[in-house]
């Protein structure tokens, strides 16, 4: 009799109860990097789960990959502290290649497709929409779809941005090797890339200043985050058919909606006001009494069309502080890696900037600052664009920023908020955590008035959208 595989919704007997085993990888790796070296008994293994907990180090031989076991204890190494993996184990690998080769990294990282946690998230859907059994496997098999699709896009779009050969420009980590899900393959998918030595996450209660996004002396390589969305976005407009295919599929109402329907902005903003209730309490009741109009998934997915832009841009789509990775250099923070292509879609150029800004700046430097840095960035783009004509106006940038600001605004609230204060109980003893509380608050506060501004300035586009009149 047939075994069914398990699917990557359950646990697995491979590593850290992922499906994936050390026999897996060296298939994989022997195959892509053209070796016939193996992982030694003695490869360190880390793993970083949920929440950014780090897995004790581990020192095991093959026939050991399944007897991964947890715990709490944490690293010293900053980079693996806050790498996190929201639906992937991240596991730090450090072999003993069998075989010396020059070409072969002494570091990489693993990333593999890891959801148990959508187990509770669909438990609760089902309880609070109650279906038949022929509907709730059709809801796990979507979900496990999407995820296996997800995985895909990444892998595919770092194939792509491999071939363009920008590493310095577009910041990406170099990827060694992959592997994806198709129909004889439901539940071994991963991703083996570079290790940046040295690197750290500066998180939602860190300030960045402005002038860190862009670089201050083009001498000295300071490339940064601003130069990589404009860079991404040029050298994205030079896809093939066959390539915007490969990354197609990324629906935001179908991987957000559960998290953003009445019940659940109830709960995100309950949670917000209970942050400071003497503080945050009238700002939430303002923005509850616009009700699910600050939900608006047509302006959010068709927004170029609102705003007359007719070429969409390739957007990372999860642009955020925890995937941009630091260095410190002569006493200034300059941007390493920029990580995890999961939300990887063609869209709006404002996407990224928008998660960017408000999950990286103060509050005040945020609200004083934005239009200067897009004005930066689409100086940027335009060189980067070379002779080619731009597909959008620096106003329409503009417009697009007003226009998706609630929904990527409210869409980083949850993080801002509950996700952050779950990490902060993480934060070591010699960390300023009242500190860090007083940065996360002061973004917070100014994020609530600013989905306040800017939905009253955008709550009407759809409404007033009037088709433009094809001349002839």
């Amino acid at each position: 009799m047939t075994v069914k595989p398990k699917t990557i919704l359950e646990n697995g007997d491979g590593l850290f109860n992922t499906h994936v085993t050390v026999e897996d990888l060296e298939e994989v790796i022997q195959d892509q990097m053209k070796t016939n070296s193996k992982l030694g008994k003695n490869t360190k293994y880390t793993v970083i789960g949920e929440g950014n907990i780090v897995s004790r180090s581990q020192k095991l031989s093959q026939s050991q990959s399944s007897q991964f076991p947890k715990s709490n204890c944490s690293s010293s190494n900053s980079f693996l502290r806050h790498f996190q993996g929201i639906m992937s184990r991240i596991i730090l690998v450090e072999p003993q290649w069998t075989i010396s080769d020059d070409h072969l990294p002494s570091k990489f990282v693993l990333k593999i497709p890891y959801c148990v946690h959508i187990q509770g998230l669909i438990g609760q859907m089902i309880a609070m929409n109650p279906m038949s059994e022929e509907q709730e496997a059709g809801l796990w098999a979507m979900w496990e779809s999407e995820i296996q699709s997800i995985h895909n896009r990444e892998v595919n779009i770092n194939k792509i941005v491999e071939k363009w050969n920008k590493r310095e420009d577009l910041l990406n980590p170099r990827v060694y090797f992959s592997k994806k899900y198709d129909s004889e393959n439901r539940n071994k998918g991963f991703i083996g890339m570079e290790y940046a030595e040295d690197s750290i996450v500066r998180h939602l209660y860190v300030n960045v200043k402005p002038r860190e996004l862009y670089p201050v002396s083009v001498k000295l390589f300071l490339l940064f985050v601003l130069k990589f969305v404009a860079h991404f976005q040029a050298s994205g407009l030079h896809l093939t058919d066959e390539e915007k295919q490969s990354i197609s599929g990324f629906d935001i109402e179908k991987i957000a909606g559960p998290l953003m329907s009445e019940d659940g902005i109830k709960g995100i903003l309950q949670q917000v006001r209970m942050m400071n209730p003497e503080k945050f309490d009238e700002k939430v009741k303002k923005i509850e009494a616009f009700g699910m109009e600050i939900v608006n998934f047509e302006l959010a997915s068709n927004l170029n069309k609102y705003v007359g832009i007719d070429q969409p841009v390739l957007v990372h789509g999860d642009l955020w502080a925890t995937n941009v990775l630091w260095k410190e250099k002569k006493e200034e923070w300059i941007v390493s890696k920029i990580i995890d292509y999961q939300g990887i879609h063609m869209g709006n150029p404002a996407e990224d900037l928008v998660r960017l800004f408000v999950s990286t700046l103060s509050g005040p430097d945020r609200q004083k600052y934005w239009e200067k840095l897009l004005e930066k960035f689409y100086k940027f783009f335009l060189e980067a664009l070379q002779s080619q004509n731009a597909p959008y106006s620096l106003e329409q940038l503009k417009e697009s920023y007003r226009c998706y600001f609630v929904f990527g605004g409210v869409g980083l609230v949850q993080l801002m908020g509950p996700v952050t204060q779950r990490k902060l109980t993480m934060c070591s003893p010699d960390e300023n955590v009242e500190e860090y509380q007083k940065v996360v608050l002061g973004k917070m506060e100014h994020l609530l008035d600013d989905v306040e501004k800017f939905h009253l300035h955008s709550r009407n586009v759809t409404k007033s959208y009037k088709k433009p009149v094809t001349r002839i």
